[in-house]
């Protein structure tokens, strides 16, 4: 590595990428973050529209466990790179690591406007919307894991989410009858969903299928 280094600064001497490489070689991979920083901070001074110099900060800061340190820097970071959705991806990663369900929230609001048809951000959207648990989270998570099912009518994810979060609206004390038969409709939708994926997956293991058929058929509310 140190070969490959040598002949990269000498044929590019003045190039910023070499320079980063030489320091997660020999400063990042030794865990001397401090001087890594100071280095990179140099770097961003003399260059600041370089996204990647800021990442490389933020990547120390999280290898580090410096939470807070890293969150503060990825927030100025988003002010500057807005469209960058890796960026967002672990704003709301440390938010949640954080316990702060609301603002991991807001993130994955800002991914699936940018991106509608992502599966994915529906799905974390609403998982983060049924671990905070209130009524009209529970909602938000019930609908946004319909939203994946319909994108991605496989996920077993985004099936086993709207079961949940289904059966889990039906069951609080002030739900409407309407609202309650129409989770119980959900519920046993999509617990026929997943029977149906997995029976595919395991066609010559009844023994499993009617396991899971009766574990989904325990979990629907009656």
């Amino acid at each position: 590595m140190k070969e490959c280094l040598a002949l990269l600064q000498a044929q590019f001497p003045k190039s910023s990428r070499v320079r980063r490489l030489r320091l997660m070689a020999n400063l990042e991979l030794n865990e001397r973050y401090e001087e890594a920083l100071t280095e990179y901070n140099s770097m961003i001074a003399a260059d600041e529209s370089n996204s990647l110099l800021y990442k490389r900060k933020i990547a120390i800061l999280v290898a580090a466990k410096q939470t807070t340190d890293a969150i503060k820097h990825l927030v100025d970071y988003l002010k500057k790179f807005l469209n960058d959705h890796e960026a967002w991806i672990q704003l709301a990663g440390l938010y949640i690591r954080e316990q702060e369900y609301v603002r991991a929230a807001f993130c994955l609001e800002e991914l699936i406007l940018t991106s509608p048809h992502n599966h994915l951000y529906h799905e974390k959207y609403a998982e983060v919307q049924y671990t905070i648990g209130t009524p009209d989270s529970l909602e938000l998570a019930r609908s946004y894991f319909a939203q994946a099912a319909r994108l991605k009518p496989s996920s077993v994810r985004a099936l086993y989410g709207l079961l949940l979060a289904s059966n889990a609206l039906a069951a609080l004390p002030k739900t409407a009858p309407a609202k309650k038969k129409e989770c119980q409709r959900l519920s046993a939708w999509a617990a026929d969903a997943l029977a149906k994926i997995y029976r595919s997956a395991v066609v010559d293991d009844e023994k499993h299928l009617e396991s899971l058929e009766s574990a989904l058929a325990s979990l629907q509310v009656s």
